[in-house]
């Protein structure tokens, strides 16, 4: 048997094409099958001509997309803050809201229930009410005073400890608080009681600076003692009853140890960081981190 007869062929296909129909015996159709077919040919020059400027356009909104992506710790270490307080940045960082190489290690801050930012120690936790990044430096106080705003007591504050030793104190001196006192007290030590009518708790009952002339007094008088650490002014050493707020609230000024290029970093369009592997500065720039800044001098890493 001849299969081949039943195969039509490829002009017979054409023939009965439902776009182009062609009768051999009408000879009149053959202009106007040339016709069509350089029409279609024309059709698919211009087809596979668009197609391949579609595929070209979408290539170049590829790279120039990759090309100008920021590098994705640049993006990272942008400043943010809680909702109150001062602006977070290199050497700081909040947990949570930005990576712990866009600052010191230590150096890690948190939001507080009250919005602000907070430094934690194994005793207190202090709200960072500003800080200095050009000299350095930044004001803290004790979180219990701003959790009792509207009480006549302050919660239960222990002794001030510093994090990590990079932090040091500046014009500081201790606020005694002492409690378990002997009753009746010495009149020379009444003007220094703190009252806390109604409180069921274990009360404070002095607050003494340590450079008043009646401290010793008070401490062979009292069994507890905690010291916190203050900022006095004039003649604040002498506290008068109810004033050991207000200077619990002024809180105190540390200083910081940071790294020096940081500067040169942001001059130049970076934002500061830390490598946690090699222990050094780096500067994240918006393309890629380099040593010290982003000009072309700076180096890669």
């Amino acid at each position: 048997m001849d299969y081949g007869r039943n195969i039509p062929s490829a002009v017979d296909s054409l023939q009965y094409s439902p776009q182009i129909l062609i009768n051999k015996e009408n000879t009149e159709n053959q202009p106007f099958v040339s016709e069509a077919w350089n029409s279609l040919h024309q059709s698919m020059k211009y087809t596979v001509f668009f197609t391949s400027l579609d595929i070209c356009v979408f290539c170049l909104i590829l790279l120039s997309r990759k090309s100008s992506a920021t590098d994705f710790r640049y993006d990272a270490c942008l400043s943010k803050n809680c909702d109150n307080g001062p602006k977070i940045k290199f050497p700081f960082y909040i947990e949570g809201l930005q990576k712990s190489y866009c600052g010191y290690p230590g150096f890690h801050l948190k939001c507080g229930k009250h919005g602000y930012p907070m430094i934690s120690s194994t005793e207190n936790d202090y709200i960072v009410e500003n800080i200095s990044y050009p000299r350095r430096s930044f004001r803290v106080y004790n979180a219990a005073v701003l959790s009792n705003l509207n009480g006549r007591c302050l919660p239960q504050i222990r002794n001030t400890t510093l994090p990590i030793r990079e932090f040091q104190y500046v014009n500081a001196t201790s606020l005694y608080f002492l409690s378990n006192c002997i009753e009746p007290l010495p009149n020379d030590l009444l003007r220094y009681k703190v009252d806390c009518p109604g409180e069921k708790r274990d009360n404070l009952d002095l607050a003494i600076c340590d450079k008043d002339e009646n401290l010793q007094k008070g401490l062979k008088n009292c069994e507890k003692i905690v010291a916190a650490l203050v900022e006095v002014h004039g003649d604040e050493e002498r506290i008068v009853v109810g004033e050991y707020k207000k200077i619990l609230r002024r809180g105190f000024e540390l200083n910081y140890s940071s790294s020096s290029e940081c500067s040169t970093c942001e001059r130049e369009g970076g934002r500061c960081g830390f490598n946690t592997t090699t222990l050094m500065f780096r500067c994240f720039c918006p393309d890629r981190p380099r040593p010290l800044g982003c000009s072309a001098d700076s180096g890669m890493l």
